[in-house]
């Protein structure tokens, strides 16, 4: 792995050494897509929306650096390459979906989604939904919230860009972690288009005890053909080689060591121009994850293969109304040295009817059917809006089901077994936002959930159970202005959040706040846009944790600063340097797992 990935960094530095501009490459290739137009908001859902441009100013090493700094709690085994999971309204894992391109990419083994497998660089933007009011078909199972994920389209002209970055600790070793990107994108008709997107990366991680080093490589291959005035197909292929050595907790000897390599396969048909009213996307998906698992006490073996198809429709029979319709079937075949041999077939029927009721009021009307093996369900959904041009309000009411992931059903280890007998997960969730001048919200939400699936200790071994169910409430708040003629910028994204736990058949913890989630979270950026240079200010606030559902003790609340600053005006060079937790604050994320203090990033980003 460290060959390949040394080979790639030789090559890149000689292509980028030797590379000329060429200035035919500045002439504008045009392409006219056609524009459909409708008289009803696009969506209800309370999104928060960051575009690629937004997230190269930052300078972030991965996917869950960027979450954090939208206000997001983190549940952090360590930074880059190790496990972290985004709590969204103190749901996580497999409540939490992630949507890459239009396809749901969490994994159907454990529920959940390795963040390391995302090439930051080949992101074009990224859209993250709190709640489970959802009108999109891949997104049905969300019940903490939605992040949406697309990858960058190809440029109508030739382009080669590089980041090339640093990163270190600054004790024991100085150069911990080095990475390197490269893109290249160029049409090779005058509508076929073709790109590739590669990125390597070798992290000592060297602030822990223990050795938790992380080596891995992304490829990102792209191949879109333009036809008949937009409609488009598309191939795109994605893999993702990993090698972790993974530390046990403080103090403790214990190592395991993984080996990740994902493929996913991707064939898309987009016609928006069937008719004037109608326009209609249709995917088709592979998507092959294996994992090599070893420690002092397991050696495991899981291959997933999942094949995906998925069609949404939109039509457009009146101006005040349209109409979206979709259906998801999966097929994933498991073979798990724990869960043995499994097929499962799983599907969504959805239909979203959004009606404008006037100028001013809306009501989009989202109901869905879904199936997983045995289980099966039906949830509705309703949004009211009222868009008054600087203020806005939206109301919505939804319910949620969760199904037991394959881990959950058919986990076979040591003393632990799964529950083939589990029921759905299901709740009730609403929430009312106010919008104002599309810069400042407020979202008022409450959700109670019932059937939670929980591991617990029954005929002496540990097994899921449907034993818990709870409250959630609170409020998100989201600010962004700007001053100056955008000189300077600020973002502000908070929320409070209020939970309870209600198994009246567990007296030690009824009444008690569900463990890792914090009270409070927040975080806030300052950009400053000289002439010259650029310099990014942030902070995120994490509030206080308690360890057990028992509520006996809790981890501290911290705060991580954070400032970076990037050349703005050198042809085709772009020199940065970033420096994490300033302060060198020492906290934890989950108990006796350490996270790095300060760090000190610096790089280059070339575009020809």
């Amino acid at each position: 792995m460290k060959k390949y990935i040394l080979f790639f960094i030789l090559f890149t530095s000689t292509f980028n050494t030797f590379s000329q501009t060429n200035d035919s490459s500045n002439q504008e290739n045009e392409l006219h897509l056609p524009q459909v137009v409708t008289y009803i908001p696009s969506s209800l859902e309370n999104k928060i929306t960051y575009t690629s441009e937004e997230l190269q100013q930052f300078n972030f090493q991965d996917l869950p650096q960027l979450l954090e700094s939208t206000g997001i709690q983190l549940l952090s085994y360590g930074t880059y390459g190790l496990e972290q999971k985004p709590s969204i309204r103190g749901f996580t894992d497999e409540t939490v979906r992630v949507v890459i391109d239009g396809v749901c990419v969490n994994n159907p083994q454990t529920g959940t989604f390795d963040f390391s497998t995302i090439n930051l660089n080949s992101i074009k933007k990224i859209e993250i939904i709190k709640g489970g009011y959802t009108e999109g078909v891949e997104d049905e199972d969300a019940v903490g919230g939605v992040i949406y994920i697309s990858t960058k389209e190809q440029n109508l002209t030739p382009s080669f860009s590089t980041n090339t970055k640093f990163i270190s600790y600054l004790y024991p070793n100085f150069f911990d972690t080095f990475s390197q990107n490269l893109n290249f994108t160029s049409p090779i008709t005058e509508s076929t288009f073709f790109s590739t997107d590669i990125n390597a990366t070798s992290a000592k991680n060297a602030y822990r005890e223990n050795d938790a080093s992380v080596h891995d490589l992304h490829t990102n291959i792209q191949l879109t053909n333009y036809f008949g005035n937009g409609n488009s197909i598309s191939i795109i292929d994605s893999t993702y080689i990993g090698d972790k050595n993974l530390p046990g907790p403080r103090y403790s000897q214990d190592k395991s060591h993984q080996n990740d390599f994902n493929n996913n396969l991707t064939l898309s048909l987009f016609t928006p121009n069937l008719s004037k009213f109608y326009t209609l996307k249709s995917n088709i998906y592979w998507l092959s994850n294996t994992r090599f698992y070893n420690d002092v006490s397991e050696n495991s073996k899981h291959y997933i293969n999942s094949i995906k198809y998925n069609l949404t429709f939109d039509f457009y029979p009146y101006k005040n109304l349209k109409e979206q319709a979709g259906i998801t079937i999966d097929y994933t075949n498991l073979k798990s040295t724990n869960d043995g041999l499994h097929n499962q077939f799983t599907g969504v029927l959805k239909e979203t009817s959004k009606i404008s009721l006037s100028p001013i009021f809306s009501i989009n009307i989202p109901l869905a059917i879904k199936f997983s093996g045995k289980n099966f369900a039906f949830t509705p959904k309703i949004a009211f809006a009222m868009d008054l041009k600087k203020l806005s309000f939206i109301l919505d009411a939804y319910r949620i089901i969760q199904f037991p992931n394959m881990d959950d059903l058919y986990w076979i280890g040591f003393n632990t077994k799964g529950n083939p007998d589990l029921k759905p997960e299901d709740g009730f969730g609403t929430e009312f936002c106010i919008n104002l001048f599309n810069s400042a919200k407020i979202c008022f939400f409450a959700t109670y959930y019932n059937n939670k699936i929980k591991w617990a200790f029954s005929n002496n071994q540990w097994m899921p159970q449907n034993v818990a169910s709870a409250f959630y409430s609170g409020i998100d708040l989201n600010f962004d202005f700007e001053l100056f003629n955008d000189l300077l910028k600020f973002n502000f994204n908070g929320e409070y959040l209020y939970n309870r736990l209600l198994d009246k058949k567990n007296e030690y913890e009824y009444g008690k706040r569900i463990m890792w989630t914090p009270d409070f979270t927040a975080s806030f950026s300052t950009i400053l846009n000289l002439n010259f240079i650029k310099f990014i200010f942030t902070s995120n606030y994490t509030g206080k944790r308690f360890i057990s559902n028992l509520n006996l003790s809790y981890l501290k609340p911290y705060i991580l600063l954070n400032f970076s600053a990037e050349l703005t005006k050198i042809p085709h060079f772009t020199p940065y340097i970033k420096i994490d937790n300033i302060m060198d604050t020492k906290y934890e994320s989950i108990e006796n797992y350490p996270m790095p203090g300060i760090s000190l990033t610096f790089g280059i980003k070339s575009k020809i």
